[in-house]
């Protein structure tokens, strides 16, 4: 009974020991489902940045000490921030690829644990250009 025990235990544990791909795609498409969740207020921002631009005037007449010249460039460069944080979230759901067909285990979870870096950075960038854009337009009240 003893050893029957052990055996189990071992093969347990060398089960335990053979990573699956699977866990590491599912992981990856886990964290970009989370992160695609952020692409609701990037693409808010972008609307609420282009309105304000729209009505420079609208915005100078509601706050007369603002010098919209200042503030026009401002709103660009933020437009231009998010713009490129969406952009480098579709360029890598393009190149991301979950089908890994001819690859071995080994070759598979490499590959997953790099698109999980990348997705990462994608979801940092999101971060940063969502915390830049809220703290800008909530002067505003937007």
């Amino acid at each position: 009974m003893n050893k029957l025990v052990g055996i189990v235990l071992i093969a347990l544990g060398a089960a335990a020991c053979t990573a699956d791909y699977k866990k590491e795609r599912d992981e990856v498409m886990q964290f970009h489902d989370l992160v695609m969740g952020d692409q609701t207020a990037v693409v808010n921002y972008q609307m609420k940045l282009d309105t304000l631009l729209k009505d420079l005037k609208g915005l100078k007449a509601k706050y007369p000490e603002l010098d919209t010249v200042k503030e026009k460039e401002t709103m660009k460069a933020l437009l231009t921030d998010l713009t490129t944080a969406e952009d480098s979230m579709n360029d890598w759901m393009h190149k991301f690829e979950p089908d890994v067909t001819g690859k071995s285990n080994e070759e598979s979870i490499k590959y997953f644990k790099e698109e999980k870096v990348k997705i990462k950075r994608v979801d940092s960038l999101y971060k940063k250009e969502i915390k830049a854009s809220g703290a800008y337009l909530s002067k505003f009240k937007k």
